[in-house]
């Protein structure tokens, strides 16, 4: 069997008057079957100091010690977040069944003067019925802080409740 090492390059190990020193040598010769191997594997695993061009130093990791800053933005957990998108779309649905009950509350007063002003104050009520769940949905969002998010859940299944299309859920009329 040849040698597929080119000629002249024998390995570190086959030369008779090798040294100490030789075998600590930094430069490995690729072709030596020897070469030590966990070398290899611990320069494959580190990545450098600050003397080396390609190294970045990182933020410095954060200890359980240090305080939560208040301004940073607050991760909520899966389940939070699920309850926050159900009651968010039973807002939404709130808003809908009001859409589709307004038409029993729509009634027109007479001609006066005050018959308009009742007209008005009247329709301004029914919009407000249907926008409302999603206003407390928002303002409930907006106010109540993330790190609550208990609180915040409680207070948008309140409002979910409160602000039902009631006359659509129990099928009667105004």
């Amino acid at each position: 069997m040849t040698d597929p090492r080119p000629s002249g390059s024998a390995g570190r190990h086959d030369h008779p008057d090798a040294t100490s020193s030789d075998e600590t040598d930094l430069e490995l010769d690729p072709y030596d079957a020897d070469a030590d191997a966990d070398a290899d594997a611990d320069d494959a695993l580190s990545w450098g100091d600050e003397s080396d061009a390609s190294h970045v130093e990182g933020p410095a990791a954060a200890s359980r010690d240090d305080e939560i800053d208040p301004d940073a933005p607050q991760v909520m957990s899966s389940a939070s977040l699920v309850g926050h998108g159900v009651l968010g779309g039973v807002a939404l649905l709130s808003s809908v069944g009001w859409i589709v009950s307004r038409d029993q509350f729509l009634i027109a007063f007479g001609g006066g003067l005050v018959e308009h002003v009742q007209t008005t104050l009247w329709l301004t009520g029914v919009f407000l019925a249907l926008v409302a769940p999603l206003l407390w949905f928002v303002a409930t969002i907006l106010l109540v802080p993330a790190q609550r998010s208990g609180r915040r859940l409680l207070v948008m299944a309140v409002g979910a409740v409160l602000l039902a299309p009631w006359p659509l859920v129990i099928g009667g009329g105004a």
